[in-house]
């Protein structure tokens, strides 16, 4: 892409380049106007040398940050045209974040009011493009912790904003994981698990992890303007001065409970501070549902069970395929020399992966009953439930009976739309699942303890992986049907929330009694 250049001169364009990045960096701070009329006045040479790249790259991000700090909407537009240039040029997660961000302030936060549908469609294809670049930046080969625990953070917030708890939830606790230090990741944690604990989806365990997040915060107050202004970092350190110490942390007997944990893989929104069981992983439940006198118990309650039970198998089955001493090696299978893995365990995986994405067709049915969409049955699926189909000439917009449910106060059932784009869409983070599926449903899935180049795509009927890329897949596929089952139950919760105030005449509400086989 460049041109060859010497050492010296290397080093003399890297001189130039810190100095003029300082300069305006201190300009931004104290005059962002100057500092923008300063950028768009930096002489750029041959597109050939890397001098070129980096100056874009120095100008690209004054104009970003200046113009969002004065709301200067050509300047930010600018630098996102650079940044995107930039990254067409030479991608990667610094350039990636950095679009995500500026993309971030020019779509603004969802209002709190009746445009909220509005605001969430007029911007879905941009905020699905920062989402994008947000896990793009979250490489952990590629960019270093720091940075990534940010972006990280910052992706949690994406997914907050359409009530994907359970995602925002993970990308926090990600972020945590990449830097322990990161208060405004936990920070942003706690205040959801505290407001799904104020909707009553929480309990006893979830107050107790708040503790334990506030108690992060406490421990790192003078990191937090590493990661924010001081006016946020006042802000987070006030709300975690409310929150008494934590108990002590216990000690998990059950490896497969601290696997789950450890994996964020429990239905229940928080395990962290409780010395949980099999028995209380998977607590989450339907509200008491609204039905007219006299009418029988809602089938969906059989439904959901049976969404659990899928859910909780898919599960299962990972843990154990991970297990290769849980299965009997059995003899009978042709070596064929290139790493490939052979038997049952291998089997299990691939079918963990394929059954817990059944999970989201079905979520589609369960909500076409309940919300008595209208949508034929046998026709029903996590694709084409949410919206009409494409128009010439035009894009998808969302079906009336679902406009008309949200627009009601069912804003979560917007999550569930969201998470269907980030796994149909070509284009969404979560689509590889989707064809990982097709693949191994349709042709065949084959692992490998290691993959040699050649092999990635030498026959169509054929997809392959090594065994420690899909344990990673298959452990991200879990998440999305359990934020998926969390958005149901939080869809359904609001749902009732609104009959229970607008209802006339005798309605009923039915809490079923928890199961007990006998």
């Amino acid at each position: 892409m460049f041109k060859r250049i010497t050492k010296k001169e290397a080093e003399r364009l890297i001189a130039k380049f810190y100095d003029i990045e300082s300069r305006l960096q201190e300009l931004l701070n104290r005059n962002p106007e100057e500092a923008i009329r300063e950028a768009r006045e930096i002489k750029l040479i041959d597109k050939d040398f890397v001098e070129y790249f980096n100056l874009n790259q120095v100008k690209a991000c004054i104009l970003v940050n200046a113009g969002s700090l004065i709301r200067d909407k050509n300047a930010l537009e600018e630098g996102l045209r650079i940044f995107q240039w930039c990254y067409e040029q030479y991608p990667n997660p610094g350039i990636a974040y950095n679009l995500a961000n500026g993309m971030s302030v020019m779509v603004g936060t969802p209002p709190h009011n009746a445009d909220w549908l509005d605001h969430q469609e007029r911007t879905r294809h941009d905020r699905n493009k920062i989402r994008q670049y947000f896990w793009k930046a979250a490489d952990g080969k590629k960019f270093d912790n720091l940075q990534r625990s940010i972006a990280l953070t910052n992706l949690g917030n994406q997914f907050s904003a359409s009530f994907r708890y359970g995602d925002a939830q993970d990308a926090w606790s990600f972020a945590l994981k990449a830097d322990p230090k990161n208060g405004v990741a936990a920070c942003c944690a706690a205040r959801n698990l505290f407001h799904l604990y104020q909707l009553n989806m929480g309990s006893d365990a979830t107050l107790e992890q708040i503790k334990r997040l506030s108690r992060i915060i406490r421990l790192n107050k003078g990191e937090l303007t590493r990661y924010t202004s001081q006016k946020e970092a006042d802000d987070i350190l006030n709300f975690a001065s409310k929150w008494d110490e934590p108990l002590a942390q216990p000690l998990f007997e059950s490896s497969y409970v601290q696997w789950v944990k450890d994996e964020r893989l429990a239905l229940a929104p928080t395990l962290e501070a409780v010395n949980p069981t099999p028995e209380t992983l998977d607590w989450l439940c339907l509200p008491g549902i609204k039905v007219p006198a006299g009418e029988e118990q809602p089938i969906i309650f059989s439904m959901f069970n049976m969404l659990k039970s899928d859910y909780i198998l898919a599960r299962d089955l990972t843990w154990q395929a991970l297990d290769r001493d849980h299965w009997a090696d059995i003899e009978g299978f042709a070596s064929t020399f290139d790493g490939a893995l052979y038997g049952a365990d291998t089997s299990a995986l691939i079918l963990a992966h394929r059954s817990v994405l059944d999970i989201l067709d079905k979520i589609s049915v369960f909500i076409n009953r309940y919300f008595e969409i209208g949508e034929n049955m046998k026709d029903v699926n996590f694709r084409k439930l949410w919206r009409v189909p494409k128009i010439v000439g035009g894009g998808r917009p969302l079906k009336d009976k679902v406009t008309e449910i949200i627009n009601s106060g069912v804003l979560a059932l917007y999550g569930l739309v969201e998470l269907s784009g980030d796994y149909n869409s070509d284009d969404g983070i979560f689509n590889t699942h989707k064809n990982i599926r097709n693949s191994s449903t349709h042709r065949f899935l084959i692992l490998h303890e290691y993959l040699l180049p050649e092999e990635g795509g030498s026959f169509e009927e054929v997809k392959r992986f090594e065994f420690a890329q899909f344990q990673e897949e298959v452990l991200q596929a879990l998440r999305i049907a359990r934020s998926a089952l969390q958005i149901l139950v939080l869809s359904i919760k609001q749902n009732e929330d609104i009959l229970s105030k607008d209802s006339e005449g005798l309605v009923l509400g039915i809490d079923v009694p928890d199961f007990r086989r006998s």
